[in-house]
């Protein structure tokens, strides 16, 4: 009777196995997003220029340094990059000439990878990227108040 019965639980457990696709029990999942955000303190550029009004300027490089933040990034694998910037608005811009700040994602060598830089205090970018590579998030506060936060999502492909 318990040879029976033996037998019986052998052959269930045999078909719950094979009812399971072959491709389930290996398959990884996504790592978490990696989230972090930090809080600058700059001065505004002195010389009240904007980057859009600078021949040739397509980053912070041509701001006067002290308005400019530069924070390393190591992407770390294929994914999506968001990187959110807010300055502080106290005039909730509503001020005929209100803050200013522009954010830019460069690469290792210098290069600009994407720009956001309209007039504000709030700028965003958002890039995909195919292997681990350092960047940088560059800020730079052009005519604003001096404090602001910087936020970033990197999510795995």
């Amino acid at each position: 009777m318990n040879r029976r019965l033996t037998t019986c639980a052998a052959l269930v457990a045999v078909a719950a196995l094979s009812a399971v696709p072959a491709g389930a029990a290996t398959k990884k999942a996504k790592p978490k997003p990696i989230r972090g955000s930090y809080h600058l303190t700059t001065n505004p550029n002195p010389t009240m220029e904007g980057t859009d009004e600078l021949p040739g300027a397509d980053s912070c490089n041509d701001v006067v340094p002290v308005g400019v933040d530069n924070h390393p990034f190591t992407i770390p694998a294929a994914g999506t990059l968001q990187v959110v910037l807010q300055g502080a608005d106290p005039s909730g811009g509503a001020a005929p000439v209100g803050p200013d700040w522009d954010l830019y994602l460069i690469d290792s060598d210098g290069s600009v990878l994407d720009a956001s830089n309209g007039g504000g205090a709030h700028e965003e970018t958002l890039d995909k990227f195919k292997k681990k590579q350092k960047v940088t998030i560059q800020v730079c506060n052009l005519l604003g108040s001096p404090d602001a936060t910087v936020s970033y999502t990197f999510t795995y492909a």
